[in-house]
């Protein structure tokens, strides 16, 4: 199976990347659960997921991420992923909306999945927010 988890989780990597919502729907279980930990999160329903990736993608809508390292253990994926992009959309938080910047953001992440049946089931997504924050110059 860590082959093709490893797959999968590019795929949908690579699916964000190109901002092709159903190819990242068909990536991941109607049931899906994604825990965004450096904003408290937690999702459940691929819908209301994508909710979440589509605010990200308005934000930055050239942000790409980059493989750095991936690695398997059976069903489970660990990605290393660089996200580089320009803030350029309004950027929702619990606290309000952010208006775009116009700065540029390069911040490193580590998402771990559970793959199931060919999909993406729980992401949990690790993301240093202080950096991009300070980035963003809203924080030293």
């Amino acid at each position: 199976m860590s082959q093709e988890a490893i797959e999968v989780t590019k795929e949908q990597l690579n699916a964000f990347n190109e901002k092709n919502w159903d190819k990242w729907l068909s990536l991941s279980a109607e049931d899906c659960y994604y825990d965004e930990v450096a904003t408290h999160s937690k999702l459940t329903g691929r819908d209301n997921v994508l909710v979440a990736m589509k605010g990200w993608a308005n934000a930055f809508p050239n942000v790409e991420g980059t493989c750095e390292h991936i690695s398997a253990d059976g069903n489970k994926t660990t990605i290393q992923i660089t996200w580089k992009g320009k803030h350029t959309g309004p950027l929702h938080t619990p606290d309000g909306e952010i208006a775009p910047t116009g700065k540029d953001i390069e911040i490193r992440a580590c998402q771990v999945a559970e793959i199931e049946d060919g999909k993406i089931k729980t992401i949990q997504n690790y993301f240093d927010m202080m950096t991009m924050m300070t980035q963003l110059g809203l924080a030293n």
